[in-house]
């Protein structure tokens, strides 16, 4: 009886086994993308038994016990384990791993883990770029890179003026752009910002100095998208919308009226006012609603087929982006094209060519914001039609009351467009013929050709706005540069713990362009048909023609070694040899040397929990500048005609046109730097801290002609080996990253400061810059900071007679004899009575004592939220249509200057009266008045995004998306845009800080669509 007891125990207890015992399926993505992920490992934990994903990411277990535990694994993902509790689906997200996400960073010629990194490189992943639809992907950078100033343009095709660290030369400002390994210069306008996969921002020198005599402005390394083996992915990505910009408040025509009399009024003279608006235009014009369109269309489409197998992998892309301007005349557009491919011949030899073929179109946009602002708002557009002639550009009205010339005329008669076709095509051939040993060699050519037209017509609306000639120009212009790289790279481990990369390269470079430019003036008319260089008159011909090449050759090398990865020590060397210095001076040596401690990785910080990550590094190292003319060692010859004889006679003959400098040499920036990183609270807080300073000597300046007054011409100048500027700031960085559930988000927080200071210029004395009434707004000196403001002080109004007569010098004498009450009160001081350039003083400075950017990012489940801020604190800005409450010149004024403007003891403190003569020169004196704190906060991105369930668009991936840019500014500044005064025209570091009214930056409104199968 117990014997037949105990073999039905035993069966119901196989039975049990066997019901318990189920089939699990399910499918595993990746948690980033939502894509399935193909050949990850499922394995039953503590067995031997487990699958591998399909090419959908499907997986089928058999004879699964309900109470076992699922590993999902994959390289480059974190692992997951999961109890199976009697479910038969599991379906899993992979997250990628954190450690390896920031596992591997590009380099000057070569890759290394951030972990291993001696020196400061920030890293931009492909995705947050894209997040910003723009035509220059450095605008997208903004906040994201510590230490990295980025002030965007407005217009279409405007490129973005990027520091890097403060500046240390007078020579430009932009970094140097390396793209798939070639040098492509200081402007990506032409890049695809969908094409790439990663930018690396070298900040500082010991990073850049592989890149020697170009890295003085900082380098940042561009990799685009390469191909994956296996199934061809296909991704079409499109953002339509829309641009606007706010419309500054002007006095309407009955308040500029008022002001335009008042002004005669207060002075006590007879106004000059024509009223013929009254009759001919009776509702006035709003010129900023005629000649400004309320919106822009802006449009980005992209399309990339990726894939391959084993052996060959490609990536194929097009792009097409194009933003109107606010005017009816001006564009930007561009076509791209992009296919990288990779073929292994075996494990030993391997091979890539990329070619990227593009073709770009522009109409210039006519800057006609100040025109539009200031222009008689009683003026007509048009003429009446019965004054109408056969020449269109006649029949508009000239100003009734002001010189501002008829904006919508203005436009009407632009016409200037370029076209340029070009291609980059890289090629490289990597042998490994040893375990450990790369050999690698790559050249890369970047040619484009540009085509520009401009026509400018004949017309006359009075003596004061004409031009008597039309004139027809067309200029050719031809870039050919190519690159050629050389590498050698050894990578090893001994006994385990000594890890060492050498790396040694040779690279040669050439830079060709070629100009050629035809104008002629006196065309038979202004017809379109006419509208041929062919066309002018013969007599009036010019013909331009230039080529110029400069070439380099270089050497360089790298030793990184670390201990146990504990300890870390990096050096590089390059020699860099230039056409552009003479003989002697050609070379010069930039090296670099950086160490790190991981801190975190010693046997005593084992047991502590308030780090997840401690290290600590410093670096030094030289970069170099040799951004000067290619004929700066040269005194040249040019042509000119000279009268000869007692009847004098026409003569062709030469003059010394440029006077060359045969002792130049290179300018060397010296940069060091220490820094901390740190993680806490399992990695989720990370924080990064910086301080940093730059250094130049022997700086390029184009100084005043020292061999004598005169020679060649009054203003001659010359290239000289004088300066020296240094800049010095510091970093901090904050990032939180975390998940609870569906919900994940991240904050990043990143704080900079950078001081700029110009050791030396010249020697010969202050430069100033910037015109303003025949005077200059700004003033750099040899041992102060750079571009600052530099003038009168303004304080406050005079508020009635009294105060007039009190501000008196020692002697009672009166500091300003033409002052009244109203008008403002400027400072004595030196006190020696008088008003005079004496009392000038610095009253601003345009760069910031802080930068700050804030990234958010928030997901729950199929739903996605970003926001991207940017801001300034501590800068000034010379805000020149502070001016437009003067109604100087009858232009128009800012609405509701009557009321601000002081008419009566206490009615304003601020404004001054109003004045026809302005004997006090309120307005024309390069004042504090004229300064405002530029300090802002800008909204840079909101995003919001939701993608499809799969199982709606047949297991695609399929995501749309609403977007803002610049929706909104938090800011004090009066002016239109407090972003874009530190975009000058000329780019120049010496001068910025200055409202002119350039185009401003637009609000943006996009809708996206983001589709991938």
């Amino acid at each position: 009886m117990k014997k037949q007891f105990l073999i039905v125990c035993l069966l119901l207890l196989s039975l049990c086994s066997y019901a318990q015992t189920l089939t699990v399926k399910g499918t595993v993505t990746s948690a980033s993308d939502k894509e399935p992920m193909i050949g990850a490992t499922v394995q039953i934990k503590g067995t031997g038994n487990g699958s591998i994903t399909g090419l959908d990411g499907d997986y089928i277990l058999t004879n699964v016990s309900s109470n076992a535990v699922l590993v999902f694994s994959s390289i480059g993902f974190d692992t997951q384990e999961i109890p199976v509790n009697g479910k038969t689906v599991i379906n899993v997200e992979l997250k990628e791993s954190t450690e390896l996400l920031e596992e591997v960073v590009v380099i000057g010629y070569g890759t290394v883990k951030k972990s291993d990194l001696t020196s400061s490189i920030s890293t931009v992943k492909g995705e947050e770029i894209t997040q910003t639809v723009t035509g220059n992907a450095m605008d997208a950078l903004q906040g994201k890179v510590n230490g990295v100033q980025v002030a965007s343009g407005g217009g279409p095709g405007t490129t973005p003026k990027v520091l890097i660290r403060g500046v240390t030369t007078v020579n430009g400002s932009n970094p140097l752009y390396v793209v798939d390994g070639m040098p492509v210069g200081d402007n990506i306008n032409f890049l695809n910002s969908n094409d790439i996969e990663s930018m690396e921002v070298l900040k500082d020198a010991s990073a850049a100095a592989i890149y020697g005599t170009r890295a003085s402005n900082g380098v940042i390394l561009i990799t685009t998208k390469k191909g994956k083996s296996g199934k061809a992915n296909i991704n079409f990505t499109t953002s339509v919308g829309f641009q606007t910009i706010a419309k500054p408040n002007m006095a309407n025509a009955s308040e500029y009226k008022e002001v335009y009399n008042k002004r005669y009024t207060n002075d006590g003279s007879t106004s000059n006012w024509n009223d013929a608006g009254a009759t001919t235009n009776p509702g006035g014009t709003d010129w900023w609603d005629t000649v400004v369109n309320k919106t822009a269309l802006v449009q980005n489409y992209a399309l990339s087929v990726a894939g391959g197998t084993d052996k060959l992998v490609y990536n194929f892309s097009l792009g097409y982006y194009r933003n109107n301007s606010q005017f009816d005349v001006g564009y930007w557009d561009k076509i791209n094209v992009r296919l990288n491919t990779e073929y292994a011949f075996n494990k030993y030899v391997k091979m890539g060519v990329d070619i990227a073929p593009r073709m770009e179109s522009w109409e210039d946009t006519p800057n006609q914001f100040s025109s539009a602002m200031t222009m008689d708002p009683t003026t007509p557009v048009f003429k009446p039609e019965s004054e109408w002639v056969d020449n269109e550009y006649n029949n508009y009205q000239r100003s009734y009351n002001n010189q501002t010339w008829n904006p919508a005329a203005s436009i009407a008669r632009s016409n200037s467009n370029s076209r340029e076709m070009g291609a980059i095509l890289n090629a490289y051939l990597q042998v490994n013929p040893i375990q450990k040993l790369t050999l690698r060699t790559q050249f890369g050519t970047n040619a484009h050709f540009r085509r520009s037209d401009s026509f400018t017509p004949e017309f006359s609306l009075d003596p004061l706005e004409k031009t008597d000639l039309n004139e027809i120009s067309r200029q050719s212009q031809e870039w050919l540069d190519w690159n050629w790289t050389n590498t050698i790279t050894y990578a090893d481990t001994f006994a385990e713990k000594h890890n060492l990369n050498v790396m040694a390269g040779f690279t040669a470079e050439r830079y060709a362009w070629y100009n050629t430019k035809a104008l002629r003036r006196d065309l038979p008319s202004n017809m379109d048909q006419m509208q041929e260089v062919n066309a002018g008159n013969a007599d009036n011909a010019e013909a331009y023609g230039e080529t110029t090449f400069n070439s380099m050759v270089s050497f360089l090398g790298r030793v990184m070694y670390n201990y146990a990865n504990k300890y870390y020590i990096s050096a590089s060397l390059r020699a860099d040899g230039s056409s552009r210095f003479p003989t002697g001076n050609k070379y010069a040596l930039f090296p670099s040397v950086s160490a790190s401690w991981r801190v975190i990785s010693e046997e005593f910080m084992q047991d502590q929990s308030l780090f997840s990550d401690l290290k600590v590094r410093g670096g030094w190292g030289r970069v170099g500048n040799q951004n000067i003319d290619n004929n700066a060692t040269l005194t040249l010859l040019d042509q000119t005609q000279y009268y000869f004889g007692t009847s004098p006679t026409l003569a062709n003959g030469y003059f010394i046109s440029t006077v060359g400098n045969s002792l130049l040499k290179w300018e060397t920036v010296e940069d060091w730097n220490v820094g901390l990183d740190m993680s806490f609270l399992d990695s989720r807080l990370g924080v990064t801290f910086e301080y940093f300073q730059k250094k130049s000597k022997d700086m390029l300046y184009e100084k005043q002609n020292i061999f004598a007054i005169g020679y060649p011409n009054w203003n001659s100048t010359v290239w000289m080996n004088v300066g020296s500027m240094k800049a010095y700031g510091w970093e901090l960085g904050l990032d939180w990253r975390d998940q609870k559930g569906d919900f994940s988000y991240n904050i990043g927080l990143n704080l900079s400061s950078v001081r700029n200071k110009a050791i030396k210029f010249s020697g010969d004395g202050p430069i100033y810059t910037g015109g303003f009434n025949s005077d200059q707004i700004i003033c750099n000196e040899d041992g102060g900071l750079i571009s600052r403001f530099y003038g009168y002080v303004a304080d406050g109004l005079f508020q009635n007679w009294e105060e007039v007569y009190a501000h008196t010098d020692e002697h009672g004498n009166l500091i300003q004899p033409n002052a009244q009450p109203g008008d403002i009160r400027f400072k004595d001081l030196n006190h020696d009575g008088n008003l005079d350039a004496n009392d000038k003083t610095y009253i601003g400075n345009p760069y910031p004592d802080l930068m700050v950017g804030l990234n958010l990012g928030f997901a729950y489940k199929n739903i996605d939220f970003v926001a991207n801020f940017y801001g300034t604190i501590g800068n000034d800005i010379f805000n020149t249509t502070k001016g437009y409450y003067s109604g100087a010149n009858g232009q128009n004024v800012w609405a509701g200057t009557l009321n601000k403007a002081w008419d009566g003891e206490g009615t304003s403190y601020d404004i001054p009266r109003l004045s026809y003569n302005d004997l006090n020169l309120n307005y024309q004196r390069v004042s504090s008045f004229y300064v405002e704190d530029g300090s802002y906060l800008r909204c840079k991105l909101l995003q919001i995004g939701y993608t499809l369930p799969k199982q709606w668009v047949g297991g695609a991936n399929l995501r749309i998306s609403f977007s803002a840019q610049n929706p909104f500014t938090i800011t004090g500044y009066s002016g239109m845009d407090p972003e874009r005064p530190m975009l000058n025209a000329d780019g120049s570091v010496i001068e910025t800080g200055i409202d002119n009214v350039a185009y401003p930056n637009p609000r943006t409104f996009l809708f996206g669509i983001d589709f991938k199968f």
